[in-house]
């Protein structure tokens, strides 16, 4: 059997799926993004409105990180389709990819000098990177799936 179904109906509640991801990805990245602006030295200081641009594109970002922790999923469960079941160990799954990615982009945009933390940026010690970009690619893809899967499982 297909992994989605047979039918328009699955192939159509899938894409819903997919689509409400982007959206749902976004919104909360976007709080999230605006909501730590004071632990960077860049935003610290700079009014929301000044922001505002900086932290969409970085919410775009995050979306396309989403994703592709979703793709990751879809690997690990080997079901394409598996945001639309409740697989916890799945959404572990991408939680920890999540942390690994948050990593290593921070590692990587604080050496090129991308960002700079501010003194309101707790660091994780052993990971030497901060804990509200850890926390939110650990908390916020997961929270995504869930809340899309709960939009297209009531509709």
């Amino acid at each position: 059997m297909h992994p989605l179904g047979h039918g328009q109906s699955a192939w159509r509640k899938f894409w819903i799926f997919l689509g409400l991801v982007v959206l749902i990805g976004f919104v909360l990245n976007e709080i999230w993004e605006m909501a730590q602006m004071s632990a960077y030295v860049e935003t610290k200081n700079a009014p929301w409105v000044d922001s505002l641009a900086l932290c969409t594109r970085a919410a775009l970002g995050d979306v396309v990180i989403i994703l592709g922790l979703y793709a990751a999923g879809a690997l690990a469960a080997a079901d394409p389709a598996w945001g639309l079941r409740a697989r916890w160990n799945i959404y572990l799954v991408t939680s920890l990819i999540g942390l690994g990615v948050a990593v290593l982009i921070e590692h990587a945009a604080l050496e090129d000098g991308r960002w700079t933390y501010s003194a309101n940026m707790p660091v994780v010690p052993f990971l030497k990177a901060g804990l509200w970009p850890i926390l939110q690619m650990i908390l916020l893809p997961p929270a995504t799936f869930w809340i899309a899967r709960r939009v297209v499982a009531n509709h």
